[in-house]
């Protein structure tokens, strides 16, 4: 198999490494820490109260999205959120997959417990 090449003759290599490809990623990573610090002098502008008030709303809205209605992070952006595609994207892709990997090692766990054939009624109130 040989190196794949674009209409032009440059290969995926070259295309990959190209000035122009280069500083659209310079620009991104620029534009990534632009505003992250935006977001932390947000953040730390906050008094106590407006801080916890927004935790509470985020992990609210995350509660809803990832663990009540098991949606996708799609659905968590567009229909919980309101947000438009990349916003915070980054961050929230990592902590949705966890959330819905977690949820799903506890299915297993349970659905085994279901398995295990035990007639335990000690916690059945009258």
């Amino acid at each position: 198999m040989g190196d794949a090449t674009s209409n032009d003759g440059q290969s995926v290599a070259e295309c990959i490494n190209s000035p122009e490809l280069k500083q659209l990623r310079k620009a991104w990573l620029q534009n990534e820490m632009l505003e992250k610090a935006q977001d932390d002098a947000w953040w730390d502008s906050l008094n106590d109260d407006a801080k916890s008030q927004a935790f509470r709303q985020i992990t609210k809205l995350i509660h809803k999205a990832d663990v009540q209605d098991r949606g996708s992070y799609r659905y968590a952006m567009y229909d919980i959120f309101g947000l438009g595609y990349g916003d915070g994207l980054t961050y929230y892709m990592q902590l949705h997959n966890l959330i819905h990997q977690g949820l799903e090692a506890e299915q297993k766990l349970y659905k085994k417990d279901d398995i295990d054939e035990r007639n335990d009624d000690t916690c059945d109130l009258p």
